[in-house]
């Protein structure tokens, strides 16, 4: 009656460790997955802002929360496009010049400069 409980409770333990160890492989994939993610967002929102630029269209209004995962914050400024998301930032290059901060939560109107003069 003892081996038959000790070989149960060594076959829990054994579950035990595959679990753990199938998690820990998941989690890489999965956060191997974000990292890709997140650089086609950012290069997306630099096409994005590229289209804009020469477009014949005066202002975009962008939603951060249809655009960005929760909790990421975009920064464009000098021509580049930053995407933060607490512990990484990933950033691509943009024709646009202007600076705006672009929250998950927040919406921001977006002017396109037709001059140097111009804001």
């Amino acid at each position: 009656m003892i081996e038959f409980t000790l070989s149960r409770v060594t076959l829990c333990v054994c579950g035990v460790v595959l679990i753990a160890s199938v998690t820990g492989v998941l989690d890489g994939i999965y956060e191997n997955d974000r990292d890709a993610m997140d650089g086609q967002l950012v290069d997306r929102f630099a096409y994005m802002l590229d289209v804009f630029q020469s477009s014949g269209s005066d202002s975009i209004v962008l939603d951060g929360g249809r655009i960005l995962p929760e909790g990421c914050t975009v920064f464009v400024h000098d021509g580049f496009v930053e995407l933060h998301d607490g512990n990484k930032k990933r950033v691509s290059t943009t024709s646009y010049q202007g600076e705006f901060q672009l929250n998950w939560r927040d919406t921001v109107t977006v002017t396109r400069r037709r001059s140097l003069r111009s804001s």
